[in-house]
């Protein structure tokens, strides 16, 4: 039996791949982060929030952006080593 393009063609259709998004809309930033939309609000008001990008109204967070600014934060220690 013969491989045929047309058989690739099938394969690659029947495939289900979906790359990560990048791009996050306020709402998803949100809860990506765990916090409000308001909470993120704020803290894009006062400057304080990771970096933000707005095509037209729309605010767009970059998910590599969101990850370093947490890394960025602070490590709050806990006394006693509890879990």
């Amino acid at each position: 039996m013969s491989h045929t393009p047309a058989q690739d063609t099938n394969l690659a259709d029947s495939i289900s791949f979906q790359m990560p998004k990048r791009w996050l809309r306020a709402k998803e930033a949100a809860e990506y982060l765990g916090v409000s939309i308001p909470h993120l609000a704020r803290l894009r008001e006062v400057k304080k929030g990771p970096p933000y990008r707005k095509f037209g109204s729309v605010v767009l967070y970059d998910v590599r952006e969101l990850d370093t600014f947490v890394e960025s934060l602070p490590r709050v220690e806990t006394k006693g080593g509890g879990v």
